[in-house]
């Protein structure tokens, strides 16, 4: 007899996670196959597309043989997958270019300096909710393809992301992206959910090389014959468009109508569903919609735990000689007491976060004592990741969009000091759902069974993921940190001036 089982993709920077679910979002097994990162010169950022496609084979038929399943019980196939992607193609889908610009790709800054001085970056920031450096978006890596490939620009039929990418791989489809993929362009009007005119005409940008955007649920079509074989699934298996990484997160985390996903990844960053959009005269929340009279607004630290695992791997070194080093880290940090005795770590190696950011930005401890040690650097620097959330949680409480428990997701999730941290900063309770590790990958099978009929709706997720692994807040620790952070908010206003002071010498 066949099961109804769901193949989720999620396809970070450095490979392809395949995992299977049931219809009840029961993990069944995994597999993981890498793809190489290219840095050709300064700013650049660049896979090589085909990579994809050759892991996600592999994964697929993989993860198949580890759960023991059959291709006939593979139902729906949906994505989690890094997205503001560039990849031009034909009309048949061949890619023009050998290697393409990934998310952390920035060598347009011109384009995007360029954008911003015919929009305003306020205005800019208004009508797309797009707040990341510009130069990060598809509006200003498409122009810099049309400025220095302009044979490539006038070649292209569409620019795909990551998952539009694969899905023509394996559907032969063309045409659509989610709402949220183009919410992240600097080309989408946030208001009319639609791509903006104005927009299109400053950067440049033809609307027909552009995808259409639909929900994440949109069926994109069935696999073909030659894909199905490469794959080792069957033929017309449903492919469901699937979402962007950050969003699929919080789908697999439970996040709907009002509920909140706190990240502790290698970008730090807290996010919440709600009927309108989240922005203040004074902040720059990113926002995005996502379909279904739904906005996902979110605020980032933007190398939060990247930041964290430099304090480890070069300040703390020694430790990597242990059999585990982070479980002995949390230990050292662990008798610190909360406010680190007044050591504060900025963790700003790439552009600081929400509220205070500038490519100038670097990483900065401040407040160093002849007493403290190696734990203290630890746990500051825990905290400054923190700190930088904190902010966040601060900003949605004022708006009425703080809730009681929130799910915390991403490696640093597991640790357990970590996760007391935030709770108490947040002076919310901080639950780490079931299936921690898979948490993108289930978001895409909820997409993927919702788009098919075979999951009833979303708040499944909720039920799936509930977990009796909660950090409750400590009242005494919350108030030394609510006295800390105008301090820390102090730092990083007056090392601001000197770090853009400190970029434009030329030794």
């Amino acid at each position: 007899m066949s099961k109804q089982l769901i193949l989720a993709h999620d396809l970070g920077t450095s490979g392809d996670k395949a995992c299977l679910f049931d219809t009840e979002g029961n993990f069944l097994a995994e597999a993981y196959h890498t793809y190489p990162t290219y840095y050709p010169a300064e700013g650049f950022v660049e896979h090589d597309p085909r990579t994809w496609w050759e892991a996600v084979r592999n994964s697929s038929r993989e993860v198949i043989k580890n759960a023991d399943a059959r291709p006939e019980d593979i139902k729906a196939i949906s994505f989690s997958s890094h997205g503001m992607g560039v990849i031009p193609v034909d009309r048949e889908g061949n890619l023009l270019v050998e290697r393409v610009m990934i998310w952390n790709d920035a060598r347009s800054t011109k384009e995007a300096a360029h954008i911003l001085e015919k929009t305003g970056e306020r205005a800019h920031y208004e009508k797309t909710g797009n707040s990341f450096d510009l130069a990060l978006y598809p509006a200003a890596k498409i122009l810099w393809v049309k400025h220095n490939m302009p044979e490539v620009y006038q070649k292209t039929y569409k620019f795909l992301s990551t998952k539009e990418y694969l899905i023509h791989k394996m559907t032969g489809v063309i045409g659509y992206t989610d709402y949220g993929e183009a919410g992240m362009s600097g080309l989408f009007n946030l208001n009319t959910h639609q791509w903006d005119p104005e927009l299109l005409e400053i950067s440049e940008v033809e609307e027909d090389k552009l995808l259409t955007p639909v929900d994440p649920t949109h069926v994109m079509g069935g696999l073909t014959e030659e894909a199905a074989n490469e794959m080792g699934l069957c033929k017309d298996t449903p492919v469901v468009l699937g979402s962007w990484d950050n969003y699929a997160c919080a789908t697999g985390a439970g996040v709907r109508g009002g509920s909140m996903a706190v990240c502790l990844g290698t970008a730090g960053w807290i996010g919440v569903n709600h009927e309108k959009p989240i922005m203040t005269p004074d902040n720059m929340t990113n926002v995005v919609y996502v379909g279904n009279d739904t906005y996902f607004t979110s605020v980032h630290s933007h190398s939060a735990g990247a930041s964290y695992d430099w304090v480890i791997n070069k300040l703390c070194s020694y430790l990597q000689n242990d059999k585990y080093p982070l479980k002995l880290a949390e230990e050292l940090a662990s008798e610190v007491p909360a406010g680190s005795d007044k050591l504060f770590f900025l963790p700003s190696m790439f552009s600081g976060n929400t509220f205070y950011s500038s490519s100038a930005l670097c990483g900065s401890f401040v407040g160093m004592k002849m007493f403290q040690d190696n734990g203290h650097v630890i746990r500051s620097a825990m905290e400054g990741v923190g700190y930088d959330l904190m902010m966040g949680a601060e900003l949605f409480r004022k708006e009425g969009a703080m809730p009681e428990q929130c799910n915390l997701i991403g490696g640093g999730a597991h640790s357990t000091l970590w996760g007391q941290i935030i709770a108490d900063m947040f002076e919310s309770k901080m639950m780490r759902p079931k299936n921690l590790q898979y948490i993108g990958a289930l978001g895409a099978a909820l997409i993927a069974g919702v788009g098919c009929g075979i999951i009833k709706n979303f708040q499944i997720a909720a039920e799936i993921t509930k977990s009796d692994n909660i950090s409750i807040p400590n009242e005494a620790e919350t108030i030394v940190y609510q006295k800390l952070l105008p301090v820390y908010r102090k730092f990083y206003e007056q090392l601001m001036p000197a770090y853009k002071e400190l970029q434009n010498i030329v030794l």
